[in-house]
């Protein structure tokens, strides 16, 4: 099993991509540290139920992301249940649709609060451990909108790219300590979140992917595993595409 025994602190994971990701890293025997916000209790509690199912251990920690206490409080609650955090998945995020000449602050800052503070502030209390133990994965989902600019997408593809940065940046920093940081950019998923919008814009989006289809969030969750576990040890600051050949 590829990550067996290592704690996982997984974002967002309620639902959608962040509940692939949960439970992808249960089968492969990673201890999960199920997070989401507090208006998602019972999504989060429906995750560690199927996450239990398998025989895996995992507890619920209900948290605003974007809230630097609340995050610094969490990670503590995480360590103090299970000794330690060997693998942060950044996955929380929201989206807002607008262009840019009818942009709203409000929207903007929220968007930015949760989509790039949100794993700035994670990675920030995680990393004092993972340098300390001298081992660590984190893996940001990021999107095809930080890479290529998509009329629509402002608010969210801005902190896309941010988020490619930071991941960047802190590979870099931490490249010494046995610490990985990568990316994963995935294309149009089948989520909640994608399936909401109307069926002509859907089938307009799937013409544009030369497989012909949106992603499963269990396809995503495939290359995420690989990023947490040792095979990938030697991968660091990297973004891996995962869009079903959209930028060709």
């Amino acid at each position: 099993m590829k990550t067996k025994d290592r704690v996982a602190l997984v974002t967002g994971a309620g639902q959608g991509m962040g509940k692939a990701f949960a439970k992808a890293l249960g089968r492969e025997g990673s201890i999960i540290a199920v997070n989401d916000k507090p208006s998602n209790e019972e999504k989060a509690r429906r995750t560690v139920a199927e996450i239990k199912e398998m025989g895996i251990d995992a507890e619920m920690f209900l948290t605003d992301v974007s809230n630097e206490e609340q995050v610094n409080q969490m990670v503590s609650n995480v360590i103090m249940r299970f000794g330690r955090i060997e693998i942060l998945i950044n996955n929380a995020g929201i989206n807002r649709d607008g262009v840019l000449h009818r942009a709203d602050k409000d929207e903007w800052d929220a968007v930015m609060a949760v989509n790039l503070t949100g794993p700035f502030l994670c990675t920030k209390a995680v990393l004092p451990l993972m340098r300390k133990q001298k081992y660590g994965r984190i893996v940001n989902i990021a999107s095809v909108t930080g890479k290529i600019g998509i009329s629509g997408t402002g608010y969210y593809g801005t902190a896309k790219t941010g988020l490619i940065g930071l991941t960047r940046i802190a590979a870099a920093e931490n490249a010494t300590k046995g610490i990985t940081i990568n990316a994963v950019a995935p294309g149009y998923v089948k989520t909640d979140l994608m399936m909401h919008y109307p069926e002509e814009i859907l089938n307009g989006i799937i013409a544009k992917i030369p497989v012909g289809r949106f992603a499963e969030p269990e396809e995503i969750a495939d290359v995420v595993v690989f990023l947490c576990s040792d095979s990938s040890s030697y991968i660091t600051g990297a973004v891996l595409d995962v869009n079903g050949g959209f930028f060709i």
